[in-house]
């Protein structure tokens, strides 16, 4: 990290943050024309091939951010000490079948609560620029609303100044999907309008006590998973099953709530404290069954139903994709004029999450449209460039994972992570998108949602049987290390390629288990970008 350097109004605050700022201190929506991201499909489906796949030697940008994140019911653990409240995920945890076993939960994780000294120290290894986590808002307001609790002021105090003193850039998260249980049992959660002015309240204490040290601030992260799973399927927290119609509901109020914890900061708190809020919008990508109109325009769709629910009004013009109102009728709520104009333009960057969480899992199959899903983030990237008049984007969430039985030798994970920044570096330096940060997710093994303890996705191995919970580096760490160090890949005399040819009676064959593995399409996707390629027999010359 560069020496820390005083801002204007006299904070300390990282020069790479500077860099990181500067594109987002003039970005605001422009009057674009919804559906340019639809080019998208045909301008990838042109490059040349392999050439265009193949493996990039090069760097990131001056003043790129890298750094890890967390979520606090994932790792903080103490659930049920020093004042905190219950939230709806401690609720949603709990739950069990009479009879069957209790269900795996966050109540310990990775005990971080109870060892912030570690949690510092493995940042301190990594050498990262940025730390992205999340406040309990059951934590801080136990019951969802004021007195604040003053263990939970301090232990995230300590947190942020642990951060200060090491240089390292928070960013940090007001709502992670743990909503008080208190405001759920008393008022519904966010089906209820109330939840607007709540949120905008606890947002405010958190401004008040936090704001001097944090400049990046996310309002919340992936509402599409909170409203659609959360309230309309039930696969998450609160686990309510009311349909469609529940989750637009909710969409709504959480858009509104959004919008009004933005203008909270840009009004009364910006002047002072200089930083920036958005929002962290999850995303998978999708690809046409056949390069044609039709299955493009349903390509199109699947993206505004997910990720253009809640980016069109935020980075557009305040109201829903119209493939959403006119596909969807009377069941969408409508906005004012005056709320569109109050949630067009909240936000200061786009921030985007992409992996584990919501491809391959969460995205309902309704939402598809009968097209393919794929892990494309180059291509997304590119997509969300054109579709919102090139914001700059900062990706506070990306990554894999991996079995939970696995220690710290964790290859596929690191084969991912590599997979994902190489798109993401052809992304600046081939298609000239404004990727101006990039966040491993996550920074320890943790509790994984629903799926437990039964897989890991941290740079970090946590023994969740110990008493200690000591982390230990896996092979992801040591690579994203080296990675920071070398801020991406720059081309070095041992990587320069060889050419020649074998000799004339060389042997060449393929075993059983090999040939199955290249029928595995994810596969076949990264022996271009690793630099290796596979050709027909009759190409060789």
């Amino acid at each position: 990290m560069a020496a820390p350097f005083a801002a204007p109004s006299g904070l300390p605050f990282p020069r790479a943050l500077l860099l990181l700022l500067a594109p987002a201190l003039f970005f605001r929506p422009m009057a674009g024309d919804p559906g340019q991201g639809s080019s998208t499909w045909a301008r990838f489906s042109g490059l040349p091939f392999p050439e265009d796949a193949l493996f990039l030697h090069h760097t990131f940008p001056e003043g790129f951010l890298w750094g890890a994140g967390s979520a606090a019911y994932q790792v903080e653990g103490a659930w049920r000490q020093e004042g905190k409240g219950s939230s709806v995920w401690d609720a949603f945890a709990h739950r069990r079948a009479p009879g069957s076993p209790s269900p795996p939960s966050g109540d310990v994780a990775s005990d971080s609560y109870h060892h912030l000294e570690r949690d510092l120290a493995a940042l301190d290894k990594l050498g990262v620029s940025h730390y992205r986590f999340s406040l309990a808002w059951a934590r801080l307001l136990p019951n969802g609303t004021l007195p604040a609790n003053p263990a939970a002021l301090a232990y995230y105090e300590a947190l942020l100044s642990g951060l200060e003193e090491r240089g390292v850039v928070p960013v940090v998260t007001l709502y992670h999907w743990d909503l008080p249980q208190r405001l759920q049992e008393a008022h519904g959660g966010w089906e209820n309008p109330v939840l607007v002015d709540l949120f905008r309240d606890y947002a405010e204490v958190c401004f008040r006590h936090f704001g001097r040290r944090v400049r990046y601030w996310l309002t919340m992260d992936s509402p599409y998973l909170v409203a659609w799973h959360g309230y309309g399927t039930g696969k998450l927290a609160p686990g309510l099953r009311g349909g469609r119609e529940a989750a637009y509901r909710v969409a709504h109020n959480l858009l509104k709530a959004h919008a009004k914890v933005w203008h909270l900061y840009h009004n009364h708190f910006r002047p002072v404290q200089g930083g920036r809020v958005s929002i962290a919008l999850s995303s998978h990508w999708i690809k046409p069954q056949h390069m044609t109109e039709n299955n493009i325009k349903e390509c199109q769709k699947s993206l505004e139903f997910v990720l253009g629910w809640f980016a069109k009004p935020i980075f557009i013009d305040g109201d829903y994709p119209q493939s959403m109102k006119s596909y969807l009728s009377s069941a969408l709520p409508e906005f004012t004029e005056a709320e569109k104009k109050f949630i067009r333009g909240t936000a200061d960057f786009f921030a985007l999450s992409f992996g584990a969480t919501l491809s391959f899992h969460l995205v309902d199959p309704d939402m598809v449209f009968q097209q393919q899903e794929t892990l494309s983030l180059r291509q997304l990237l590119y997509w969300i460039s054109h579709e919102y008049n090139r914001p700059p984007i900062f990706i506070v969430e990306n990554s894999w994972f991996v079995s939970g039985i696995t220690k710290t030798d964790d290859s596929k994970y690191m084969n991912y992570m590599k997979f994902f920044v190489t798109d993401t570096l052809k992304a600046i330096r081939y298609d000239g998108v404004p990727v101006i940060g990039y966040t491993v997710w996550s920074l320890m093994d943790g509790f994984e949602w629903l799926r437990g303890y039964n897989i890991r996705r941290g740079l970090f191995y946590v023994d969740f049987e110990s008493q200690d919970k000591k982390l230990m580096l896996k092979s992801s760490g040591i690579f994203y290390q080296k990675l920071i160090a070398d801020n991406g890949f720059p081309l070095k005399p041992e990587d320069q390629p060889a050419e020649g040819t074998f000799p004339c009676n060389f042997a060449w064959g393929i075993t059983e288990n090999f040939l199955q593995t290249l029928l595995d399409r994810n596969f076949l996707t990264q022996t271009f970008i690793f630099g290796m390629s596979i050709r027909p027999r009759s190409s060789l010359k």
